[in-house]
């Protein structure tokens, strides 16, 4: 498989590109068995970098194609990492939110 590479013009057509061919290729075989390891797939070669954590995944994945474009995902999850953030009385600093008066 070689994708050309003028559609991958933007990061989202990246990560398209990468979850089309994970669930083309490589879902059925890695979900029952490699749940919450990482694949690095390669978007112009289709292939994929399987490891256990995601650094490795990726150096694997740019050890084999220096010149790749590769879109990271966690197997058998909705994203690759979660983020959360919030905030109550005071900002990230520790400063109140409200100005006074």
């Amino acid at each position: 498989m070689s994708t050309d590479l003028n559609v991958l013009d933007s990061p989202e057509k990246i990560a398209d590109a990468g979850e089309r061919i994970y669930e083309q290729r490589y879902k059925a075989q890695l979900d029952p068995g490699r749940h919450g390891d990482f694949i690095a797939i390669d978007v112009t070669s289709g292939i994929g970098y399987v490891a256990e954590y995601p650094e490795q995944a990726l150096q694997d994945a740019r050890a084999a194609a220096p010149n790749g474009i590769f879109h990271l995902i966690r197997i058998g999850a909705r994203g690759a990492f979660r983020v959360s953030f919030g905030l109550t009385r005071h900002d990230f600093w520790g400063r109140s939110l409200r100005q006074s008066r």
